[in-house]
């Protein structure tokens, strides 16, 4: 039986908007290719091999590399992970697989967002990180049938 939610705490109020809809695909090239010249989308930042400690400890996959990009077009984003290590599988919830991997909320305070939320009774992948140097801190939480629902709080 799953642990029961507690529904008197929230975190709407920290949240600024929704950021970003995120993706794992087989090939990077192909599916970069389809959002930028098929829907217009601009690459607003891209990272090949990228392996920063924290990224893999956010994923709960300690160790991981990816290729990355973010993607923008009029305030949405798409962001493309294709795994390197580990390498993902065309179905399943594992951050690396193939398909859905998260949906993201960008949120005034990752740090409260995160203490509200596990409060509640929902598990953290982790404790809130640091990447980009700063400039992002992320969460992932294990949300209803397993569906992961990222915290990011951008700094400037």
């Amino acid at each position: 039986m799953p642990a029961k939610r507690r529904t008197d705490i929230s975190v709407a109020d920290l949240i600024v908007t929704p950021h970003h809809t995120a993706f794992s695909v087989e090939d990077y090239e192909t599916a970069k290719a389809f959002f930028v010249a098929m829907l217009g989308f601009r690459v607003e930042n891209e990272m090949k091999n990228r392996a920063e400690p924290a990224l893999g400890i956010t994923v709960g996959m300690p160790g991981a590399r990816c290729d990355w990009a973010m993607l923008e077009r009029q305030g949405h984003r798409i962001e493309l992970f294709k795994w390197l290590e580990p390498e993902g599988r065309p179905h399943g919830r594992h951050q690396a697989d193939i398909g859905y991997t998260h949906i993201c909320m960008q949120v005034s305070d990752v740090t409260e967002a995160w203490r509200r939320v596990t409060a509640a009774g929902w598990e953290a992948v982790s404790e809130p990180q640091s990447l980009r140097g700063g400039a992002a801190r992320p969460v992932y939480i294990i949300g209803p049938e397993g569906c992961i629902v990222e915290f990011l709080e951008l700094r400037k």
